[in-house]
């Protein structure tokens, strides 16, 4: 007897998770902030010199102010960034606190007495009795000289009273950051805001390589009180420096992003341009997975609308051996930058080269590219990484050419370089380089933009924003 044919079912094909895409975007937003703080940080160690960090943030369109403040043998560095666009509905401000530098930051280092975080147990031995919330005598003394500087952190020149201003103005937002002693300060700091009644999603905290403020009692109440990220490198020493030299039961609490360094690489990881360096990179691989998976748009090859001159741009990259592990793509930053700074833009060529590989530039397709673009201008930039001879040390050089494409001929020409070294690392030698070659564009190009962002930075909500258009 003839079996009946099976009945075939249809069997659903095996789903695909499903893209997240309001995580990869809040992951964008996270790194973005990140990468923002550390820049902020990295700029307080020479602001009143020439600080090419604060200048790109000027350069955004923010107003950045350096400060000093002294009381009795404590002195205070930091300084003050005020956005002047809303991110988010929220009004951003950034506080980033200087790490040690002077013989006074020392001092306040090697201050490492406990003692209560609450006045009411004023004079109790918290080395002896760790069931009291205490803290670094030193950081806090250094925190709350800073509460007592007279700030202005909404821009309009006159002093604010901190804590009274951020009750009555939820809509700023005030994102508090430091480095090594800055970050330790940053974190008390933020504690006594939120002790005094501010909001602890108004005031988010972002450190860097910072130790530890006080002892297991304290993180354990007072700890979830801050929104609090700690990023450090996996073999910075100073994070667990008061917990492995010094008595006291010293404890770190809040997230934690760790950025892994190889001892190849370097042996001393503490410096501000390691977090610097490591932040932008790390927003360029969350940008680029929210790209992927169509959580954001790519940012643009072209701005066309306006009624500004048409400016053709060309940028090549030429990385010859360096490890591009623990820095961001220069040849990516470097033409961010441009297209922030140009009103109407069309890239006519992006071209990176490795090794010993030789730069090839054909002027002539370029300019044909730039002309049928309807380009006035054609800028071309070359960006290199060279080693010095056979040490770990590495230089940077930037090129820049812009030619006029109509009327007649004029063309300029500029090349500078800088030294990368523990001190000043990529992002920073590439900034210094940029600012340089930024104002010989100015010149020429009289039109282009300050402030004309492709980045929303800032701390709407504890964070920043990629502008919905993508650009």
């Amino acid at each position: 007897m003839q079996q009946p044919a099976p009945v075939q079912k249809d069997v659903p094909a095996a789903s695909q998770p499903a893209v997240d895409a309001e995580a990869l975007r809040q992951a964008v937003q996270k790194d973005m902030n990140t990468a923002a703080a550390a820049l902020m940080c990295a700029g307080t160690y020479h602001m009143y010199g020439t600080s090419q960090e604060h200048e790109l943030f000027s350069d955004y369109g923010w107003e950045v102010t350096p400060c000093t403040f002294s009381k009795g043998k404590t002195q205070v560095n930091f300084a003050i960034a005020v956005g002047k666009k809303k991110v988010n509905g929220f009004k951003p401000t950034i506080l980033a606190f200087r790490g040690s530098q002077s013989r006074k930051d020392w001092n306040v280092n090697l201050s490492t007495s406990l003692v209560p975080f609450k006045e009411s147990r004023k004079g109790t031995n918290s080395q002896k009795d760790q069931s009291i919330p205490s803290i670094h005598e030193g950081f806090d003394r250094y925190a709350r000289t800073a509460l007592d500087c007279p700030m202005d952190i909404d821009g309009d020149g006159k002093p604010d009273e901190l804590v009274s201003y951020l009750k009555k103005h939820p809509e700023r937002h005030l994102l508090i950051t430091g480095h090594s002693l800055g970050g330790a300060a940053a974190t008390l700091f933020a504690e006594r805001l939120v002790e005094a009644g501010v909001p602890a999603n108004q005031v988010p905290v972002i450190t860097f390589g910072a130790p530890a403020v006080g002892n297991k009692a304290f993180a354990e109440k007072y700890g979830s009180s801050i929104d609090l990220l700690r990023v450090v490198t996996s073999i910075d020493p100073v994070p667990g420096s008061l917990q492995t030299f010094f008595g006291g039961g010293f404890t770190q609490f809040g997230k934690v992003e760790k950025f892994d360094l190889s001892k190849k690489y370097t042996d001393y990881q503490h410096p501000v341009s390691f977090y610097l360096d490591l932040a932008v990179r790390k927003f360029y691989d969350s940008l680029d997975a929210a790209v992927a998976a169509k959580a954001l748009p790519p940012l643009p090859e072209s701005r066309t609308e306006g009624d500004e001159p048409m400016a053709a741009l060309a940028v090549y990259h030429a990385n010859s051996g360096f490890d591009d592990r623990f820095s961001p793509d220069l040849g990516r930053f470097v033409a961010d930058e441009y297209k922030s700074l140009l009103p109407r833009f069309t890239m006519v060529g992006n071209q990176a080269y490795a090794g010993k590989e030789p730069i090839v530039i054909d002027e002539e397709q370029l300019t044909r590219k730039a002309r049928e673009a309807g380009a006035k201008y054609l800028i071309i930039a070359i960006v290199d990484q060279q080693r010095l001879g056979q040490t770990r040390q590495w230089y940077l050089t930037l090129s820049q050419r812009i030619r006029t494409l109509e009327g007649p001929t004029l063309s300029t020409m500029n090349m500078g370089s800088a030294n990368v070294t523990f001190d000043r690392g990529v992002t920073q030698a590439t900034l210094a380089l940029l600012e340089d070659q930024k104002k010989q564009l100015k010149t020429m190009l009289p039109f282009a933009l300050d402030g004309n962002q492709l980045w929303n930075w800032g701390s709407g909500a504890g964070t920043a924003a990629v502008k919905e258009d993508g650009r």
